[in-house]
């Protein structure tokens, strides 16, 4: 990777292929939460077309041409201009924060542009930047051939004012584009219905009688590898809670949490021959809302399954009166063996649900991606 500053600019067929996909990916180290984003818009800077604004509800465009796939703290975006239609003049990739926190609050921005190896990088820290809501980032433009400039300039604004800055119109109900994509924070239909969540798609839960009820979040896997290898998959999740306590809740360490005290979350039991037909339970006392920050809800393959594959895991989240919600573990390729599956985050005294389905090599690698910084030591069952 060739390290440029703030500012550089060059013929991106210097750094990538263009007539395949390349990765553009952002990183942010920090303790808020992130949104990224890229808006597809004409010779006017105007997005023109809503289904090219691609973001944590809409991960693809119609054509594949730009594709995301986000955590808590950095995107993934697979970019391929060759595709492109021909009103899609620039691609503006964006960092947008969340809540009380200002750019001038994160550790690091990490920018890379290109191919492995032929690629170019920006690094940047929270010293770069004011009290900014936003960063562009990166900006990839004709300009009698594709250029690439690495803006990273602060923007006062949040992501609403970013769309409108690029001419997007807010849809009712939620951030959104106008046309062309759902909203972003979904509501779950009528009770014993599902909704079937998308990578990067959130949904919030709805009150019923004034609060949640217990929320029960189960994982189960295929049966017929059940016999087959008698497959261990532990469900198991991280919790911080608004005071700031942190710490874990899984069978492995019999930590098996506590419904009724801290942290308000308890594990059923551990399935260790895969012979209980309703798989692994954690439960989370919804009426204990207010003292939950977040929950990530993942699971790791204690022993006898190869692959993820193999385990073809299906997570279901049940509450009193509402939808449930399904989180297909529908990513194969990875030989790690933890997977983060769902982020549930307190927004306004309900939770707000996301599919993550990320992999990692060990609970550690996990615990620094998403900011959690707890101390892991070796364990058994």
């Amino acid at each position: 990777m060739k390290a440029v500053q703030r500012g550089f600019r060059d013929k991106l067929e210097n750094y990538a292929d263009l007539s395949r996909e390349f990765p553009v990916r952002v990183k942010v180290d920090g303790r808020a939460e992130y949104d990224f984003c890229c808006f597809g818009v004409d010779d006017s800077d105007k997005l023109s077309d809503d289904r090219y604004m691609v973001f944590f509800n809409q991960t693809r465009t119609p054509n594949g041409e730009i594709t995301l796939s986000q955590s808590s703290g950095g995107a993934d975006f697979g970019v391929d201009v060759s595709k492109l239609p021909g009103a899609v003049n620039k691609l503006v990739f964006t960092v947008n924060i969340d809540g009380d926190s200002t750019m001038g609050d994160i550790g690091s921005l990490e920018l890379t542009v290109g191919d492995e190896g032929r690629g170019l990088s920006l690094s940047m820290s929270g010293r770069d930047f004011h009290r900014e809501k936003a960063v562009i980032a990166v900006e990839i433009y004709r300009k009698d051939s594709w250029r690439v400039a690495c803006v990273a300039s602060g923007f006062d604004g949040g992501l609403k004012e970013l769309l409108k800055r690029y001419g997007g119109e807010e849809a009712a109900g939620g951030m959104a584009p106008s046309k062309g994509a759902e909203p972003a924070d979904e509501r779950p239909a009528s009770a014993g219905t599902k909704v079937e969540l998308r990578k990067g798609q959130k949904i919030s839960l709805e009150k019923r009688g004034g609060g949640l009820g217990e929320i029960l979040i189960n994982l189960n896997w295929t049966k017929k590898q059940r016999i087959l290898r008698k497959i261990d998959l532990d469900l198991g999740c991280l919790y911080e809670m608004k005071g700031g306590e942190k710490g874990s809740v899984q069978a492995l360490g019999n930590n098996f949490g506590d419904l009724n005290n801290l942290p308000y979350i308890a594990l059923d039991g551990d399935d260790r021959t895969g012979a209980s037909e309703s798989g692994e339970n954690l439960r989370v006392n919804g009426k204990m809302i207010s003292k939950i920050k977040r929950i990530l809800v993942y699971t790791f393959i204690y022993s006898g399954a190869a692959n993820w594959k193999d385990a073809d895991g299906v997570v279901t989240l049940k509450y009193p009166g509402g939808s449930d919600i399904i989180v297909r573990m529908d990513e194969y390729g990875s030989s790690d063996n933890m997977c983060a599956i769902a982020l549930l985050e307190n927004v306004s005294e309900t939770f707000s649900v996301e599919k993550i389905v990320r992999f990692f090599r060990g609970h550690r690698a996990m615990d620094e991606a998403f900011g959690w910084g707890l101390r892991w030591v070796t364990g058994r069952k």
